[in-house]
């Protein structure tokens, strides 16, 4: 999964095209201290599963994929287009080191889920310290 030429790669097949035909999808990042773990939820709705791809390296979670657009009938006249369509490419930097091994990608319901496992790290005491502060004022 860390793999710095698959960021490239994506990078490369995703770079900006102007702004038609791209979207960048909404996603929510939070820590799972419990499980230790990181976990992305990312709105997805409409794309097929097989077209999305998932990277990370030492910083960042790449996810990138495809959109197609619903075919409409030839009959019917579109009022609204609201929903985004083409491809699409999401880079959300990590908060802490993750583990490639453990991690997981599930897909249901147009939101994918990532759990990716925290790295042990060493944990360095928190030390509060006062900070005495004097102001002064400069006459007017």
């Amino acid at each position: 999964m860390r793999n710095h030429d698959d960021l490239l790669e994506f990078e490369r097949l995703f770079a900006a095209r102007g702004v038609h035909g791209r979207f960048e999808p909404n996603a929510d990042v939070h820590i799972d201290e419990s499980a230790a773990t990181v976990v992305v939820h990312v709105e997805l709705a409409g794309v097929d599963a097989d077209t999305v791809h998932v990277a990370a390296d030492d910083q960042y979670l790449v996810i990138a994929g495809v959109r197609a657009p619903r075919d409409l009938n030839r009959d019917c006249s579109l009022l609204r287009k609201e929903i985004q369509y083409g491809e699409f490419l999401k880079r959300i930097h990590l908060p802490l080191p993750v583990l490639d091994e453990g991690a997981t990608a599930i897909y249901r319901d147009g939101v994918l889920t990532i759990r990716l496992p925290l790295a042990k790290t060493q944990k360095y005491p928190i030390v509060r310290t006062t900070i005495r502060m004097t102001v002064r004022r400069t006459p007017a």
